[in-house]
């Protein structure tokens, strides 16, 4: 992912893009979802209801406010994957989990399903938390799990092969074709497989309740015309990509499931 190579200080240091920032207050929010499609085409979780990142902005926001009302001299900026800021590494920093070997934060009360945000504040916090151990342990499930072996293990330390792996490519992959021989385990739409079979994943708390309607919806984007997949998809976190990248990521997820013309 060659963005993730841009601005490389500004992601370890936030006062490149707030002169004055003095603290860095990371929050978690789970998606984990109440139901989940059990289809030949699948949708990654964190993208069944409304983009995280204009809803977690917002409740961002609502609590900067709350604060100003006890400490008025508080300022700072939210940020929810908006700008060059390496949550994952601010959030572990701050004790809220640990990066596992899948390169995802692992929270050992969320899991993995969360979505992260910062409050960069002007404000010195002098009661901060410490980092956790990595709680992996001996277990490798995410990487041998990984239908395409993009999790690979370089100088002691876990990495992601983007090129390999189902989530990048059905989402930021722009050509035309996604890569011969990528096996998608039925994903149209991002990959949770990797985070699936972690251990960390199977008791978690549900925190996202999804209706049978908006899962109908989801369902039935595997045979949507253009005008439906569009009005589905506004105000979500399909909408990153076309409706064109959609077809291309079905026929490499289920080549024999039937569509509208």
């Amino acid at each position: 992912m060659q963005y993730m190579q841009r601005n490389a200080d500004k992601r370890s240091d936030p006062r490149l893009l707030y002169a004055r920032a003095k603290s860095v207050i990371s929050v978690l929010l789970s998606y984990n979802p109440s139901i989940t499609i059990d289809d030949p085409v699948k949708i990654a979780r964190f993208a069944y209801c409304d983009d995280y990142h204009l809803r977690l902005k917002q409740m961002l926001f609502e609590l900067i406010a709350q604060i100003k009302k006890r400490y008025p001299d508080f300022n700072a900026r939210p940020f929810v994957d908006t700008a060059p800021i390496s949550d994952k590494r601010w959030a572990a920093t701050a004790g809220l989990g640990w990066i596992g070997r899948n390169t995802l934060l692992v929270s050992p009360r969320f899991g993995s399903f969360c979505n992260i945000g910062e409050i960069v504040t002007e404000s010195v916090v002098d009661i901060y938390d410490r980092p956790l151990e990595n709680r992996c342990g001996s277990c490798d499930l995410c990487v041998r799990s990984c239908p395409n072996q993009a999790l690979r293990c370089i100088d002691g330390r876990y990495m992601l092969d983007a090129s390999r792996c189902t989530a990048y490519n059905t989402i930021e992959n722009r050509d035309l074709q996604l890569p011969e021989g990528l096996r998608t385990g039925g994903y149209a739409f991002g990959c949770d497989i990797c985070q699936e079979v972690c251990p960390h994943n199977r008791h978690t708390t549900v925190f996202v309740q999804v209706d049978e309607k908006q899962m109908k919806r989801l369902q039935h984007l595997a045979s949507a015309d253009e005008e439906e997949f569009n009005a589905v998809t506004s105000h979500t976190a399909l909408g990153r990509i076309s409706y064109s990248q959609w077809l291309r990521n079905l026929k490499q997820a289920a080549p024999s499931t039937p569509r509208q013309s």
